[in-house]
């Protein structure tokens, strides 16, 4: 039998996710991580991962590639696909914030005759653009997002905002707060209801072993 796929994300979610998984039946392999593999053996010879980035993951997780996926709350808001979501993990909690340069103020946005919003949350930013009504266009940005209303490319940011440490490096200040985003648990519909003894209590282990704070290193 072909191992059971996991969808892990690369990236922000990654660093806070792998020491969760050291000890367990689902860590990594290690050797397989430092290569260039996408596809990674666990601990337990019955299940791999899959390391993928940003919007793709959903898609594999629904398209039933991946039987389970972590994934943060932002990209499925983002990326409207038929998945199931089993549990917030409570890690990788972040701010979705509108932020602009230090000077200004969120009155002076809202009056700016031409408001240009970077961000790559064109879904959130647009709903919470319509729920105060405002006019602004969006401008789709992928990354660095933070350069620019430094580089004169927009006047404000939509972006998570963790630490702040990055707004306050190119001098941008948050003006509000649009939502939450963490980490969550997620399955491919038609496995979680095909397998349930199968994939049920797969999935609140590594639940519970997520939602756990990792163990420090003595």
């Amino acid at each position: 039998m072909k191992p059971l796929l996991i969808a892990l994300p690369k990236g922000r979610l990654e660093e806070e996710l792998l020491p969760r998984l050291k000890g367990s039946r689902f860590e990594l392999d290690p050797r397989a991580l430092k290569s260039r593999k996408l596809r990674i053996p666990m601990a337990d010879p019955a299940l791999a991962a899959i390391l993928l980035k940003g919007a793709d993951l959903p898609r594999y997780v629904a398209g039933g590639v991946a039987a389970l996926g972590v994934v943060g709350s932002d990209i499925l808001d983002e990326c409207p696909v038929d998945l199931m979501e089993l549990a917030d993990l409570n890690f990788g909690v972040c701010r979705l914030s509108l932020c602009a340069p230090e000077h200004t103020t969120l009155e002076q946005l809202r009056h700016l005759p031409h408001l240009r919003i970077a961000t790559k949350f064109l879904g959130a930013t647009g709903r919470w653009l319509r729920q105060e009504g405002i006019t602004a266009e969006l401008v789709p940005l992928q990354s660095s997002v933070e350069l620019a209303p430094v580089l004169g490319l927009a006047d404000a940011i939509v972006d998570l905002v963790q630490s702040g440490r990055t707004l306050q490096a190119h001098h941008l200040a948050e003006f509000a707060t649009l939502g939450k985003a963490s980490a969550r648990l997620v399955a491919c519909r038609g496995t979680f209801l095909s397998e349930p003894d199968r994939i049920g209590p797969l999935a609140k282990g590594l639940a519970e072993l997520l939602k756990a704070e990792p163990a420090q290193a003595g």
